[in-house]
């Protein structure tokens, strides 16, 4: 017995010896970061001075770099120095403003046409800033052309703390026409949003929970103005969890969010309601073939109480069952689900689509079915402008599974 103990510990020595070969990281340096501060990139590392230089640990950390998606590329190496290793992270930065038209035109009249400003990496922050403008004129029954504003900034980690804070402003004005006559309606938002991030990794990964408060109103003037249904004071409270990786092309993980806001006369505001609402998106590779992935997107929200003019929900158009009309079905519960499956063509940069979908807006949750669905299939083409953040845009054409005629999409991914 004791010969076979002293053979086990003879046996297990070169192993746990091998395992502390690793030199000790003494410095960590990064080349390329133009315009993002080294604390951004520090706190998605899972190495720190001190530890052992782990290709493992360093893949992990140069795999998290990449997950912020300001970074078109990530190399790590190390350089023998005085006591250990110096590790090193070379990045090529993305470009990080990117103001884009809005357009978009149907045969049957309905338009849209705006702009759009993003801003990310605000500062070599990585806040974002967003600002948006548009009219459209969906053609729908008694609605006139919209005109709609908004602008939102989101800054992660705000005062290198593990919160992170938001705020948003949105106003929205449109004609409105019935029997009785014609009048103007608006409706006016602000939102402030705060979380925090519980993460044992890469600090933009891993577990959030966070709440916040909106306002909304929405008024009627002109002399055949119908009574105004008013303003709301809305708490929010969400919890999500991110394991989601960018892999330059494509991207692999999953995500979901549950959140809730309510309002409540007694807190203020003119009416009540409760609004919950799910996601869940997860994103496989498939095969040999590199960037070939399998997509699942499901979706999910409940509306209560609220004033019977509010349509919390609706679906139709370049992102939800795209092969219907924009919006084509409205109400206060609904379920959406996809399922896409992406290979390059080509280049890695694109890549052909197909794209199962089912969902259905009901107008109250206590009706909803789901034994009734709406359905629609397709087939496209989806572009990653690499040198931009977060930037994909698809095209293609979709047919709806009851029979009606097919349509073109095109979108933001």
């Amino acid at each position: 017995m004791r010969r076979w103990c002293a053979a086990l510990l003879f046996a297990a020595w070169p192993l746990t010896a091998a395992a502390e070969t690793h030199p000790p990281i003494v410095d960590i340096a990064f080349e390329g970061n133009d315009t993002t501060q080294p604390k951004v990139m520090l706190r998605e590392l899972v190495v720190r001075i001190g530890d052992p230089a782990d290709p493992d640990a360093l893949e992990r950390s140069r795999q998290g770099l990449l997950d912020l998606g300001l970074f078109r590329e990530v190399e790590v190496r190390t350089e023998a120095i005085d006591g250990g290793v110096r590790v090193v992270f070379r990045v090529d930065e993305r470009y990080f403003l990117l103001p884009t038209p809005r357009f978009d035109a149907k045969s049957d009249g309905r338009y849209a046409y705006g702009a759009q400003l993003h801003w990310t990496n605000v500062a070599g922050r990585n806040h974002s800033l967003r600002v948006f403008a548009e009219q459209e004129d969906r053609r729908r029954q008694g609605i006139g052309r919209e005109t709609n504003y908004a602008a939102s900034y989101n800054a992660p980690f705000a005062f290198d703390s593990p919160y992170s804070l938001g705020v948003s402003i949105a106003y929205s004005s449109r004609p409105v026409e019935t029997e009785a006559g014609e009048y103007e309606e608006t409706f006016r938002g602000i939102g402030i949003g705060v979380s925090r991030s519980f993460s044992d990794g890469p600090a933009s990964q891993g577990l959030s929970v966070g709440g916040g408060l909106g306002y909304q109103q929405q008024r009627t003037s002109g002399a055949l103005a119908p009574p105004a249904y008013g303003a709301a004071l809305s708490p929010s409270v969400f919890v999500s969890h991110r394991d989601f990786h960018n892999r330059i092309y494509s991207d692999i993980g999953r995500h979901w969010r549950l959140g809730a806001r309510f309002a409540d006369e007694s807190l203020g505001s003119d009416y009540g309601y409760v609004d919950i609402d799910t996601a869940y998106v997860q994103q496989w590779p498939v095969g040999r073939t590199e960037h070939q992935t399998l997509h699942l997107r499901a979706y999910t929200g409940a509306y209560f109480s609220g004033p019977d003019e509010v349509k919390a929900y609706s679906l139709g158009g370049a992102t939800f069952l795209r092969g219907y009309d924009s919006s084509f079905i409205e109400g206060n519960a609904y379920y959406y689900l996809t399922a896409e499956f992406a290979r390059p063509v080509w280049q890695p940069w694109l890549r052909g689509v197909l794209i199962a979908e089912l969902g259905n807006v009901f107008a109250r949750p206590e009706d909803v079915e789901f034994g009734k669905t709406y359905g629609s299939l397709g087939v496209g083409l989806r572009v990653r402008f690499v040198r931009f953040v977060n930037f994909e845009v698809e095209l293609g054409y979709a047919i709806p599974l009851d029979g009606g005629s097919g349509r073109i999409f095109a979108s933001r991914v």
